[in-house]
C-alpha cells in the first residue's frame, strides 16, 4: 500500500502533463491531404468506364484496318533493321 500511495503522484503528473497541449505544432492546413486523394484518383481505374459496351473505335484506312487483321489473326511484321 506505501508503494502505491508513493507512486500515487508520479502518475497523476504524467496524467496531467499527458492532457497539456503543445504549442510548438502548427497547426494543419484545411487542404492537407489533398494531394495525397488527388495522386490516388489518377491511379484508380474505374471499373465501369462510361464508354464500355461501345465496342471497338471506329479505324480510318487501309493501314488501320490491316492493323486491326493482323492483330486478330496473330500475325506480326517483322521490324525492318536499322544501319548504323
Amino acid at each position: 500500500m506505501k508503494r502505491i500511495t508513493a507512486m500515487l503522484p508520479l502518475v497523476l503528473t504524467l496524467a496531467v502533463s499527458a492532457c497539456a497541449e503543445n504549442r510548438n505544432i502548427l497547426p494543419l492546413g484545411k487542404d492537407f491531404g489533398n494531394s495525397t486523394t488527388h495522386n490516388l484518383s489518377q491511379h484508380i481505374i474505374n471499373p465501369e468506364p462510361v464508354t464500355a459496351g461501345y465496342g471497338a473505335p471506329a479505324l480510318d484506312g487501309a493501314r488501320a484496318t490491316g492493323a486491326m487483321q493482323r492483330y486478330k489473326s496473330g500475325s506480326v511484321i517483322k521490324p525492318t533493321e536499322e544501319s548504323l
